[in-house]
C-alpha cells in the first residue's frame, strides 16, 4: 500500500504547541478503508465519504511505545482525525475540517481522494 496523503507542517504545529524533529504522518484511502502511520504507530478506520462529507469509523492502531512528545502528536492527530466531518480535494492537497483541528495533506506519488 502506497503513501498517498502527507500531513504538512502547519497542521502539525496545530496539533501541539512543539513539534518533534523528523515526525511523519500519513493517510491512505483504499476502497473503504483509510490507514497511515500517526508518527509512531501505524492505524486505520472504515471511511465513508459523500458529497464533501466524510465520517471515520473507530480508529484502531498500534501499540508501540515511542517518545512521549511524539505520542502527544500522535493523540491529537487521531482525534481530529475522527472527528472530521467534511474534506475538501484536489490533486495536490487534502483538507479535512469539522474535528478539533483542521487538517491539510500534501499529495505525494499517486495520490487518490478519499472518493476514489
Amino acid at each position: 500500500m502506497g503513501v498517498d496523503w502527507v500531513l504538512d507542517n502547519a497542521s502539525l504545529e496545530t496539533l501541539v504547541h512543539r513539534v518533534p524533529a523528523g515526525i511523519h504522518i500519513d493517510l491512505t484511502f483504499a476502497g473503504t478503508e483509510a490507514s497511515g502511520s500517526a508518527g509512531c504507530n501505524g492505524y486505520g478506520a472504515s471511511f465513508e465519504a459523500i458529497g464533501g462529507s466524510i465520517s471515520f469509523g473507530p480508529i484502531r492502531s498500534t501499540q508501540k511505545a515511542c517518545a512521549q512528545q511524539v505520542m502527544a502528536v500522535e493523540a491529537a492527530y487521531l482525534r481530529a482525525l475522527e472527528g472530521s466531518t467534511a474534506y475538501r480535494a484536489t490533486k495536490a492537497t487534502l483538507h479535512l475540517t469539522g474535528g478539533p483541528v483542521d487538517l491539510s495533506f500534501a499529495a505525494a506519488t499517486g495520490a487518490s481522494s478519499p472518493s476514489q
